[in-house]
C-alpha cells in the first residue's frame, strides 16, 4: 500500500468517525429532550373589584401599565356604602380605602403590570364586579403541555431543565417544578409542565397567556450507550461552564 493511498484511506475513516459522531450525537439529544405540543406564559392574577354597586367615578390605568401595592386604581362611587359603614363596613382593608361616605377607592394588592382595565368611566357596574385585574410581579412561569410515555415521567425530576423561547424570541432557562397530567381534547393523556427561573423573571414582561415554545429535557438513565453519545457531545459542543471555571481559574492565577 502507498503513501497516498494509506492517507486517503485513513481520512475516509475519519470523515465516517465523524459523521457517526454527529449523528450519534444527534440521536443522543433527539433521545433526551421533548418538544411541548402548546406552551404559555403564565403568572398570579389579582383581582380588583368592587364590592359595591354604582358607577365608575375614576380609571387611573390601562392595560400594560405597571402598578405597585397600594396604588389607586379606580372609584366607585355608591349610594349603598354609606349605609354599610353605618353598620360596621370597615373604612379601610386590603385592596381598598372609602374617601367621604359614597366613594370607594380601589387599590393595587401587588406590584405588577395591568392586565386588563374595561369598565368606562361613567359606567355601571353590580355589586363584586371585576374592574381591573394585575398580572403580579415575579411570578411569570412557563405552562407546557407535553407528550409524555410513563417511562419519560420518571426521567423528569423537579429540577430538570426547560428551555423556552418567549415571544421576543428571547431563550431562557427554567427549572420544572410541577408535572401533572391532563386529558386532552382528543382524549389522550398529556403532560401539564409548569416550569420557572430568574432568566425568565428577568426576561421582561408578557402578557398572560402569551404563546411561547418550549422543550425539556429528560434525567439520562440509559446506560452505556446513552454514556458514550453523553462524552461525544460534550467534545463535539464543550459547555459554557467549563470555559466559565477555566476562565474563573485563570484569573485566580494571576
Amino acid at each position: 500500500m502507498n503513501f497516498r493511498r494509506f492517507v486517503s484511506l485513513l481520512l475516509g475513516a475519519v470523515v465516517i468517525l465523524g459523521l457517526g459522531a454527529v449523528g450519534l450525537v444527534y440521536t443522543y439529544g433527539r433521545a433526551h429532550t421533548i418538544d411541548a405540543l402548546t406552551a404559555t406564559v403564565e403568572t398570579d392574577v389579582s383581582t380588583v373589584g368592587t364590592p359595591f354597586a354604582g358607577h365608575v367615578q375614576t380609571l387611573e390605568v390601562h392595560a400594560g401599565d405597571h402598578v405597585t401595592a397600594g396604588q389607586e386604581i379606580a372609584r366607585v362611587q355608591s349610594p349603598n356604602l354609606g349605609q354599610s359603614l353605618e353598620t360596621g363596613f370597615p373604612e379601610e382593608g386590603l385592596g381598598y380605602r372609602v374617601d367621604g361616605d359614597d366613594v370607594i377607592v380601589l387599590t393595587a394588592t401587588a406590584d405588577g403590570v395591568v392586565g386588563s382595565a374595561e369598565h368606562a368611566v361613567g359606567s355601571f357596574v353590580t355589586a363584586n364586579t371585576e374592574i381591573a385585574t394585575v398580572e403580579v410581579q415575579g411570578t411569570t412561569r412557563v405552562r407546557a403541555e407535553v407528550p409524555m410515555t410513563a417511562a419519560d415521567f420518571a426521567r423528569l425530576p423537579a429540577g430538570s431543565p426547560m428551555t423556552a423561547r418567549l415571544p421576543d424570541s428571547t431563550e431562557v432557562a427554567t427549572e420544572v417544578y410541577e408535572v401533572q397530567f391532563e386529558e386532552s381534547e382528543d382524549g389522550a393523556s398529556v403532560a401539564v409542565v409548569r416550569a420557572r427561573g430568574p432568566e425568565l423573571v428577568g426576561a421582561g414582561t408578557f402578557t398572560n397567556g402569551a404563546p411561547v415554545t418550549a422543550q425539556v429535557k429528560l434525567d439520562d438513565a440509559e446506560g452505556l450507550g446513552s454514556w458514550a453519545a453523553r462524552q461525544l457531545a460534550e467534545l463535539v459542543t464543550p459547555t459554557t461552564r467549563s470555559t466559565t471555571a477555566t476562565t474563573t481559574d485563570d484569573h485566580d492565577k494571576k
